[in-house]
């Protein structure tokens, strides 16, 4: 089949995307993904990786504000895409949408009704979109929290989730919650954002990295930095550790908000625990994960949160670093029923202290919980179990559409 995959983003990169679409063309389909282009990018179709890239040139500053206002009464955004998925689906002749985020499906559903043809539509729920408004800023503060309105998304979304055709979700958890959305019960899928071991053990050792904290214990967070994410909850942790010499812990990724970060750890004396890494890219990353003694996931506890899983979590497990998490409802099952790492009440700091101490007081424990998530990745939490699923859904389309 000819697939189109909706992404409102730069592409490269999403790695989950891009797992995807390449899944797909090993299965003998050809996928094209319409997404945003850069203002230095000249070329606005791009053979990648075997994926055709259907670029729209757009202004990133104007793109964040429409996006945002998707659902209110300046409702744009949905329509600017449906016009380019129209020419999208005509000119490359596409016989399924591959959809991605929540937000995006309207205009998926606008072009269809103007195509007036039998057109597929898969939603992929990267996220739990409509519980997480809250937390964004973009939503939460002035002029977003007079415009967005939650409890209409809320129901926007149960619409939204009712007229698709296939469903994809990325934990079991977020499955069961939509269930009722719906009455196709049975075209509802995880695929979850493990990793492809292969690939991601891919990388070239970087001596920098892996000789710059010798004789430190070092405990990680490898990822995107917002104050949503529960960064706080570490910092005030650190003050239960202060007495742990060695204890270092590293933030690896770009920081939101860093002033009032900054201010917290000055406000509580805990800067000479804490290291600001930056950026480290894809292929770079890894190497954090291999001093990593430890690795931290300790996002607030919402029904976001208890619907999703971050990459982070399979990155740490396949590295066999142990984890220590925040009580959400998926982290925390994935965690116990592989038992590879340890969980704290969400926001209770002297929890995650002890937490971590307990840990760095038992190092037999460390490697065992290590050893059992490394396992549980190549046993079962890997994109190879993932790519049969996705295969599974696009087999179905197929009959459908013949």
């Amino acid at each position: 089949m000819k697939i189109g995959m909706i992404l409102d983003h730069y592409f490269p990169p999403d790695i989950r995307v891009e797992k995807e679409a390449i899944s797909l063309l090993n299965d003998g389909h050809e996928v094209y993904l319409l997404c945003l282009r850069k203002r230095d990018e000249k070329q606005s179709e791009i053979l990648y990786k075997g994926i055709h890239l259907i670029k729209i040139s757009a202004s990133e500053t104007i793109i964040k504000k429409l996006r945002a206002l998707t659902n209110t009464l300046i409702n744009i955004y949905p329509y600017f895409w449906a016009v380019h998925i129209v020419r999208f689906v005509k000119k490359y002749k596409i016989q399924v949408l591959h959809i991605h985020d929540l937000y995006m499906l309207p205009a998926g559903f606008i072009a269809r009704k103007k195509l007036k043809i039998n057109l597929p539509i898969i939603g992929d729920l990267h996220e739990n979109y409509a519980d997480a408004l809250p937390f964004y800023r973009f939503s939460s503060t002035f002029p977003g929290n007079l415009l967005i309105s939650y409890k209409k998304w809320k129901k926007t979304e149960k619409k939204l989730i009712s007229e698709l055709d296939y469903i994809i979700t990325v934990v079991e958890e977020m499955k069961l919650r939509i269930k009722n959305f719906t009455n196709k019960h049975d075209n509802i899928f995880v695929v979850d954002n493990s990793e492809d071991i292969d690939e991601f053990l891919n990388y070239e050792e970087n001596p920098s990295i892996l000789n710059k904290y010798p004789k430190k214990f070092i405990i990680s967070y490898i990822g995107g930095i917002d104050y949503h994410r529960g960064i706080d909850t570490i910092i005030e942790a650190l003050v239960y550790l202060r007495n742990i010499d060695d204890l270092q812990f590293l933030i690896i990724g770009e920081v939101k908000n860093i002033a009032k970060i900054e201010q917290k750890i000055k406000d509580l004396n805990v800067g000479d625990k804490i290291v600001f890494e930056g950026y480290s890219p894809r292929g770079e990353f890894q190497n954090y994960f291999r001093i990593s003694n430890i690795g931290l996931i300790p996002h607030l506890k919402t029904v976001q949160t208890d619907n999703s899983s971050p990459n982070k979590l399979y990155q740490y497990m396949l590295m066999g670093v142990p984890v220590i998490a925040s009580n959400c409802n998926s982290i925390q099952n994935i965690l116990e029923t592989n038992n590879s790492g340890l969980t704290y009440e969400s926001g209770n700091a002297k929890d995650l202290a002890e937490k971590i101490k307990y840990l760095y007081d038992n190092p037999d424990l460390r490697v065992k919980l290590g050893k059992n998530g490394t396992t549980a990745i190549n046993s079962k939490l890997n994109w190879r179990i993932n790519s049969d699923k996705l295969s599974q859904i696009y087999q179905r389309v197929e009959k459908e559409i013949k």
